[in-house]
């Protein structure tokens, strides 16, 4: 009986102080909570966990708590026993937390040997490095047949994979996986890559006939036109006549005419080709001819038999360029009727009847038809139909709108809550892995309301991600901020340019992601590559130390306006020309001129860049919508796009 009291006496003080605790954590401010949030997080930087622990008991309700007990968790791994980490995952399976902790704990048992355990663990991720480790444990645990499989695709890459894989490798060829075959293609793959020398590197598994024309085929990239015509080329056989393709379409990067040439030489008489290698071939010619605005780009691209919708949009955009208006007009007819009725074809239909209709007057009302339907669109085609017909832009915007219960729905999740308490702290980066996550489980109309609350959270770059991922275009609150206003229309009349355009670029290149970086290592929310940022702030006499400052706000909207007030006067003031330059580089847009004066709507529409194009099209778009903005007038296409003079003219 007295052990019995005992034991509830003490069951009632743990529930007791259990509820206490409960009470003090919810009592603690959020303010509070963050300061305690960072004794925690120093105190374990530096290795003391007795304060740590102490601390971080205050913080069981706070929304990174889960942040604190992953580094610890991670610090001491090979301390913690297997299902506190197992504890770990689960509790936080709604988190990206989840996925590193167990990608670490995996690193943790590569390290140890302990592959049986891995393989309990493993669960597929998109870190190659991590599914060759997978493949080794697959090997060690003699699961030969599974290794295999995932050692064959891990090889069939045009790229280095991590050295991780060179176990896997070896381990496949000694399996007798690893075939003349699978040495070739990987060969063919890293070629078309550029990849040179891990084509040299397969080659030393190689026998020696095959390493002599992999030396062959590094030969053929540095000087197609001479070795195409040696006669080791010129037989009907595998290996040399991959070569022979390969050293075509090099030729045609530089020439398209003389790969053309060549390659009817080649065809007809040294060999026959499938039709689908040499369809392949004939599609490359007929590209680069139209990029280089060959001659006869028009009839090449006329004779693909099975043309993709590259060569489709291409034959319309080398008619334009040649300004044969049918031809344009037959083209763009023959394409899929999706394609036929999008803005870009509806506007160039109309745009064509338009310039015919001077000698047939009856066609220009059917282009007013056209284009009056077309300038309902917000769209870079709408506003530009608008123009023709001395309409204004439909510019008015669509907000979302959301009861504070409705957003309240959405801020309650879980890794919501993380995802703003993350931005609040400036870990911008582990705030968009919670968003992503979290997020990516989401409907349109729970991203809708997501969105707004990033916006209001002045989260702009996750609000127009978001929205744009739930298919809803009409906010134009959300979709274009403000943003830095002040910094932008500082730096824009100092360098005297449009403050909406340098909205524009901005829009276009970051999103408002001040912290942005491209694959190209382009910084900030002007996407300064670091050379362009450094040469561009000692003309401005002053000094960038580090790519880090290119990320401050201020220097980098201070060092893009300068940008692009450098490239307005490489190309005598035309916006044009300056914003694919800043997009594509002045070099190559120099190289893009037309040999005659050309509208600009048509020059935009032969950008050989795909990217580059695109880029012209939204950035004169999102500017139009920043002059509503910032109170301008609108309806300002037709001045910022004059034409585009000759090179000749712009050289002289």
């Amino acid at each position: 009986m007295f052990s019995r009291i005992r034991f509830t006496v003490i069951v009632s003080i743990c529930l007791g102080i259990l509820i206490m605790v409960s009470d003090v954590n919810a009592s603690i401010s959020l303010e509070k909570q963050r300061k305690l949030y960072s004794q925690a997080a120093n105190a374990l930087k530096k290795g003391h966990y007795r304060t740590f622990s102490k601390v971080s008991k205050k913080l069981t309700n706070y929304p990174l708590y889960g942040y604190l007990q992953y580094d610890y968790i991670r610090k001491r791994l090979s301390r913690v026993s297997d299902s506190k980490i197992k504890k770990f995952i689960k509790e936080y399976e709604d988190s990206p937390l989840a996925g590193r902790m167990r990608y670490v704990w995996l690193k943790n048992l590569v390290r140890r040997g302990k592959w049986k355990k891995f393989l309990d663990v493993y669960e597929p991720v998109r870190s190659t490095k991590m599914q060759c480790y997978y493949a080794q444990a697959l090997y060690k645990t003699k699961q030969y047949e599974k290794a295999n499989g995932i050692a064959e695709k891990l090889w069939n890459v045009g790229k280095s994979q991590p050295r991780a894989c060179d176990t896997v490798f070896d381990a496949w060829s000694k399996q007798g996986g690893m075939t003349r075959e699978h040495l070739w293609s990987r060969v063919e793959l890293a070629m078309e890559k550029g990849k040179v020398s891990l084509a040299k590197f397969i080659a030393k598994r190689m026998n020696k006939s095959d390493r002599k024309w992999v030396a062959r085929w590094k030969k053929m990239r540095s000087r197609p036109a001479e070795n195409l015509l040696r006669k080791i080329y010129q037989v009907d056989k595998l290996i040399p006549n991959k070569i022979a393709r390969y050293g075509v379409k090099r030729l045609a990067r530089r020439d398209a005419g003389a790969a053309a040439d060549l390659w009817e030489t080649i065809k007809a008489k040294h060999y026959k080709e499938s039709s689908e290698q040499a369809g392949a071939v004939e599609r490359y010619v007929a590209l680069r001819a139209a990029f280089q605005k060959h001659p006869r780009a028009l009839e090449w691209l006329g004779q693909i038999d099975t043309p993709n919708e590259k060569i489709q949009d291409w034959r319309i955009r080398v008619a334009l360029a040649q300004q044969d208006w049918w031809a344009a007009l037959h083209w763009i007819e023959a394409l899929p009727e999706s394609d036929r009725n999008s803005d870009q074809w509806v506007y160039w239909r109309a745009r064509i009847l338009e310039l015919q209709s001077k000698t047939l007057p009856a066609l220009r009302i059917a282009s007013e038809r056209i284009y009056a339907e077309l300038s309902k669109e917000r769209s870079y085609h709408g506003f530009m139909a608008a123009d023709r017909m001395g309409k204004s832009y439909q510019l008015e915007s669509d907000p979302l709108k959301f009861t504070p219960e409705e957003l309240a729905e959405i801020e309650n999740f879980p890794g919501i809550q993380r995802a703003k308490e993350l931005f609040h702290l400036g870990k911008v980066l582990d705030a968009r892995r919670e968003w992503a996550h979290t997020t990516g489980q989401f409907g349109k109309p729970a991203l809708k309301k997501a969105s707004l609350l990033a916006s209001q959270w002045g989260w702009h770059d996750r609000a127009i991600f978001t929205v744009a991922k739930a298919s809803h275009f009409g906010d134009l609150e959300l979709r274009f901020p403000m943003a830095h206003k002040d910094i932008i229309e500082s730096q824009a009349k100092k360098q005297g340019v449009e403050a909406s355009w340098v909205f524009g670029v901005l829009r276009q290149e970051s999103g408002f992601m001040a912290d942005a970086r491209s694959g190209a290592g382009a910084l900030g929310l002007m996407q300064l590559m670091p050379r362009t940022g450094r040469l561009t702030a000692r003309q401005l006499k002053f000094r960038i130390r580090s790519n880090r400052e290119l990320l401050n706000v201020k220097k980098n909207i201070r060092l893009g306006a300068a940008y692009l007030r450098r490239m307005l006067d490489e190309n005598e003031g035309n916006g044009v020309l300056a914003t694919a330059s800043y997009n594509a580089g002045p070099y190559r847009v120099k190289k893009w001129l037309p040999n005659q004066d050309m509208p600009s709507d048509i020059w935009v529409e032969t950008i050989p860049f795909t990217e580059t194009r695109n880029y012209v099209r939204r950035v004169m778009s999102y500017t139009v919508i920043y002059d509503k903005k910032l109170g301008g007038k609108t309806g300002l296409m037709p001045t910022r796009m004059p034409d585009i003079k000759a090179r000749k003219a712009l050289e002289s």
